[in-house]
């Protein structure tokens, strides 16, 4: 038989966990943004979009952390190595893109 100290216990552990997934989950996406950013770098061309979403990646990434109550986003930046490009970029909006019209 459990008890109520039982059932809290388990849900309070199954949210930490969640918790714990999800900024897993947001540090692979910012692994990934960082390495596609990489590889263009290797090819002597930074793709605007590409420093934009590892910025959105950051960002994420940063709000996931301070929601579990960790405030230190430059050790997880250094972490990841986000460059400063992404880094300035971090929280901003990204521009719109203007429709090319053909006449």
């Amino acid at each position: 038989m459990t008890t109520k100290d039982d059932r809290y216990a388990a849900l309070t552990a199954e949210i930490v966990a969640e918790r714990a997934r999800t900024l897993g989950r947001a540090g692979e996406r910012l692994e990934r943004a960082i390495a596609a950013l990489d590889l263009q770098d290797q090819d002597g061309d930074s793709d605007a979009d590409a420093i934009w979403d590892a910025a959105d990646a950051a960002f994420c990434y940063i709000v996931q952390r301070e929601v579990m109550g960790l405030r230190d986003s430059e050790s997880a930046l250094s972490f990841y190595g986000v460059p400063l490009a992404v880094r300035q970029r971090i929280g901003a909006r990204r521009p719109l893109r203007r429709a090319s019209s053909a006449r």
